[in-house]
């Protein structure tokens, strides 16, 4: 992800509008249990100085769809990681 933000502003913004989308989608009446969400991970930017590593970004990542996503929201799907750069790939 382009910028020099830090993991802990990733996590803040990305939290912030996933509690929105949410918002808005109960406003509007939508069955949570019949969508797929495909959020980003929370990453810092890439011209940040501190690269956080692999098992630190999946935490973050965790805990803030843990405290944005509603209970009943049952879809989530991501990337590969092993298309972002500077993470190990599969063999």
């Amino acid at each position: 992800m382009d910028g020099g933000h830090t993991l802990d502003r990733c996590r803040e913004v990305t939290e912030e509008v996933l509690r929105t989308v949410f918002s808005q989608l109960y406003r509007q009446g939508v069955t949570l249990e019949g969508m797929i969400l495909k959020p980003n991970m929370v990453l810092p930017g890439l011209t940040c100085p501190k690269q956080e590593p692999v098992d630190e970004v999946a935490d973050a990542t965790v805990k803030c769809l843990l405290r944005a996503v509603p209970a009943p929201f049952r879809g989530l799907r991501f990337c590969q990681a092993a298309n972002l750069p500077n993470w190990p790939r599969p063999d």
